[in-house]
């Protein structure tokens, strides 16, 4: 084939990609798996970095992984039925059908922790160990509340038919006209709902939580988690006729965050009722696809948003701002998602000068990873390729980030200097965008060179398709040793337009910019 004069300056690929894909599958196009990119302090250069590894820290544990958190210096989990405290267990069985827990913490005489997952909510103190939140209050005759509703627990020495009950018998339901005597019992509805959303809302010394109606609940004195009496603490979230889907909170806001839009509230400072009123013209114009995939991370919220005219997006919230950060690729594949319970689970990271946001798909068997710093998405996966299985995740000064896993009963520490997740490999893969080098003409191309550091044991395997990433038109893979002062491939065929795949699978640090391609151009 003719050939114009080799080229004087090779061309520069870059390796920087993120999600390309053309439809609703990964497939094809580029992405970046188990990594992520870095721009140095000018700004003019970009690199990819291998993911950190991760390396298990104390005891493995039965049952799935539902949660952890860090208070007052102590991690807490919770493996299956199970929370424990610095890996001991503390007595208590609780609920797992909700899946992962929310957690939260008030101050006080008594400083308590509250966690819950939606179908079930508990405090826990040092003195008081776990605690169910429940959604009865029990009174003792001579305490009744004339006009309250209430059903008989024990009968004892009380005569409830001479306050408004039908009948001494347990179980009967009665309202009150008399305050009663004796020693008899009775429970009464409390303000705690049955069921919450997930996620808790503290602000001024009051606890909110909230149910799928959108009523919004707090506790009855301030500081007192254990108290939730007072049935008028409660509003509802109603700019829109939407259910409740999730509770948190921003700045000095308590958020509501519903199917198809939020509502924001404020200290009202209100003497009777709820103390919360709406931020009037506050309105986000978002709700929540799923309430697992809410996270917060140095006050900025993200979560898998929704409204009624539009698919599920990644949203991000700052300063009461909203901005959705998922790119239309992000969006062909949140198009195809089921957002059931129980198929997402999300985190949040800090790593060096890093902050990622991540939410996974299990129905999908994805999990994708969103940079806020540099801007950019990536997949990051397990050894075996599937979504990488962390469902919680909190920081500790002494051990840095603390990672739970979904089911193997782990926890880990993550760090660069860890080139394995617990001795399983990490597989970085790059793929690139089809490349034709700006000519649609036959290419001859003498050499490949790849930029990136110079590591001993380090190698790449390279290969190449020039179909369109169809699946069977890949060829083989050539090693490329990272250790030499200059890393090549040479007889590297001719191509038309051309999609290159790197992996690295090395007990290794990895760190690449580009890949030089010192080119012929043909005359066809």
């Amino acid at each position: 084939m003719p050939q114009a004069p080799t080229v004087a300056l090779p061309k520069r690929l870059p390796l920087v990609v993120q999600p390309e894909n053309r439809d609703e599958s990964t497939a094809k196009d580029a992405k970046l798996i188990n990594a992520y990119v870095e721009k140095n302090a000018a700004g003019d250069e970009m690199w990819i970095f291998k993911r950190p590894g991760l390396l298990q820290t104390g005891t493995t544990q039965a049952g799935n992984g539902y949660g952890v958190y860090n208070w007052l210096g102590d991690i807490y989990t919770i493996f299956g039925a199970t929370m424990y405290k610095n890996g001991l267990a503390l007595s208590g069985t609780l609920n797992t059908a909700g899946g992962v827990y929310r957690f939260s913490q008030s101050l006080g005489a008594t400083p308590r922790l509250q966690f819950g997952n939606g179908a079930a909510s508990y405090n826990y103190d040092a003195s008081a160990g776990i605690v169910v939140i429940n959604p009865l209050t029990t009174v003792t005759a001579g305490s009744f509340v004339v006009s309250v509703e209430y059903t008989i627990l024990t009968v004892d020495t009380t005569n409830f038919t001479l306050i408004g009950a039908s009948a001494n018998t347990i179980g009967v339901v009665f309202t009150a006209t008399g305050v009663g005597t004796g020693t008899g019992t009775a429970t009464a509805p409390n303000n705690f709902p049955v069921t919450t959303v997930k996620g808790w809302a503290y602000l001024d010394g009051t606890t909110y939580v909230m149910n799928a109606d959108a009523s919004i609940r707090g506790c009855t004195a301030l500081n007192d988690t254990t108290s939730w009496t007072d049935l008028l603490n409660r509003l509802t979230a109603q700019i829109e006729a939407d259910g409740g889907v999730a509770l948190t909170k921003q700045l000095v806001y308590v958020l509501a965050l519903g199917q198809w839009s939020t509502e924001v509230f404020y200290d009202a400072l209100n003497a009777t009722a709820s103390p919360l009123g709406p931020v009037q013209g506050a309105k986000i114009n978002y709700g929540c696809a799923n309430q697992d995939s809410l996270q917060e991370l140095d006050g900025i919220l993200f979560w898998a948003a929704t409204n009624r005219s539009a698919s599920a997006q990644i949203l991000m919230l700052e300063n009461l701002k909203p901005q959705i950060i998922s790119t239309k690729p992000i969006e062909r594949l949140l198009g195809e998602v089921s957002f059931a319970a129980g198929n997402v689970f999300s985190f949040t990271l800090k790593y060096e000068g890093h902050r990622f946001y991540g939410i996974t798909l299990k129905a999908e068997n994805v999990t994708l990873v969103y940079d806020l710093v540099d801007k950019l998405w990536a997949q990051w996966t397990d050894s075996a390729g599937n979504y990488w299985p962390i469902v919680s995740t909190t920081f500790n000064s002494s051990l840095g980030r603390i990672l739970q896993h979904e089911t193997n009963g782990k926890l880990y520490l993550m760090d660069a200097e860890y080139f394995t997740d617990d001795g399983a490999m990490i597989t970085v893969d790059v793929y690139t965008p089809n490349f034709d080098g700006g000519v649609r003409r036959r290419k001859q191309l003498s050499m490949l060179e790849f930029i990136g550091d110079q590591t001993p044991g380090s190698t790449l395997q390279v290969r190449s398709n020039d179909w369109d990433y169809a699946a069977s038109r890949w060829t083989n893979f050539r090693r490329v040793d990272l250790s030499l002062q200059k890393p090549i491939l040479t007889n590297n065929g001719t191509f038309m337009r051309r999609a290159y795949h790197l992996r690295h699978q090395c007990n290794t640090r990895l760190r690449l910019q580009a890949i030089e391609l010192q080119m012929d151009l043909g005359t066809l």
